[in-house]
């Protein structure tokens, strides 16, 4: 047989056994996302709690100390977000009637240049939501898929504690017994894929991090200004949103528009809201992010947007949030295996 169809052949395995690993993976990854969502949580935010725990290994405080300290400054700034949550919800569940009011009042006008009754329209919503819910890829799906998720997520914020617990009491320890149980020379690959990926995401969580604060603050500032309700509350949620690479921003600007057009009636003021609240994300996100981002994580900006369909189809709002840095420790471990190199270069941005 020639040398060149032995080729071939070994080419077609080799390829279709990556594919058989990818798709395992896929299916694990999915099948027991109750256990690596948390995990990958807390892996990530040991990475943004890093700077700290060093900060505070300058006064000499023994390793379980400062662990105790920055779990305890996670649980503080989650109760005070779920707390924030919970009261602005409540609110906004009383104030809902009024806001419903006005859409209709709304509607109504709009509807009547076509001569639309409101009781043709809410027949007409009600039989286009009735279809739709009975659509498989329904928005109402996707949504409920999302929020499942998000909220599956929530109920396991202990969970996500616990893996924070033993990953930052193994901080120290870990690449001495790597050494160890490996040799120095075995080992310094290894360190090396693992020194790569820890500067990038720690670089990226930092900077993005600060990035969407200063969002999040000037979204609050503008909307406390204009005396929208629930300023704080929108600030926060763009905060949050603004991890979410493309979409994240865009759909953060959603409702404080809605609310500033039913809360004041104004159309005016709508559109200035709007145009302030485009005006700061461009700016921060288009303007300042790159400048101060640099390379980022080195992906490109196609695979970006298809890592947030793939880890948003995986693990929904979660593996949104999850995406870009996933990808990107991803890609550097790709980089140091043979077979895949060519495959993150192509993903890469350079």
């Amino acid at each position: 047989m020639p040398s060149s169809e032995i080729k071939a052949r070994f080419n077609v395995i080799e390829a279709a056994s990556w594919l058989a690993v990818i798709v395992l993976a896929t299916v694990i990854l999915r099948t027991l996302s109750f256990l690596f969502i948390p995990l990958c949580f807390a892996i990530l935010f040991c990475y943004a709690l890093g700077i700290p725990l060093d900060f505070l290994k300058r006064f000499h405080l023994p390793g379980f100390i400062r662990v105790i300290l920055v779990v305890g400054l996670v649980l503080l700034l989650i109760f005070m977000l779920g707390k924030l949550v919970v009261l602005n919800a409540a609110d906004f569940q009383a104030r809902l009637p009024e806001y419903e009011a006005k859409f209709w009042e709304y509607a109504n006008i709009l509807l009547s240049r076509f001569d639309i009754s409101r009781n043709q329209a809410s027949e007409a919503l009600q039989t286009f939501i009735g279809k739709v819910q009975h659509s498989r890829f329904s928005l109402a799906n996707l949504l409920k898929s999302f929020s499942g998720s998000f909220f599956s997520f929530l109920g396991n914020v202990m969970w996500v504690l616990l893996f924070m617990s033993f990953i930052l009491a193994e901080y120290e320890s870990f690449t001495r017994r790597l050494v160890g149980q490996l040799g120095s020379k075995n080992s310094e690959p290894v360190l090396e894929s693992i020194g790569k990926i820890n500067k990038s995401v720690q670089q990226y969580l930092g900077l993005k991090t600060l990035i969407s604060f200063l969002t999040g603050a000037l979204v609050t500032i503008v909307l406390s200004i204009a005396g929208v309700d629930f300023a704080l509350l929108w600030g926060v949620l763009t905060f949050v949103l603004n991890f979410i690479p493309t979409i994240g921003s865009i759909v953060a600007t959603v409702p404080p528009i809605a609310i500033t057009l039913f809360q004041s009636g104004s159309i005016g003021k709508t559109f200035v809201i709007a145009a302030l609240l485009l005006a700061i994300q461009i700016a921060v996100g288009n303007v300042l992010e790159p400048k101060m981002m640099g390379r980022g994580l080195n992906l490109s900006p196609l695979v970006v947007l298809f890592s947030l369909i793939f880890w948003g189809w995986l693990w929904g709002i979660p593996g949104m949030l999850l995406s870009v840095p996933l990808t990107a420790a991803i890609r550097i471990a790709m980089e140091e295996i043979d077979a895949t190199k060519t495959v993150a270069v192509l993903i890469s941005s350079k």
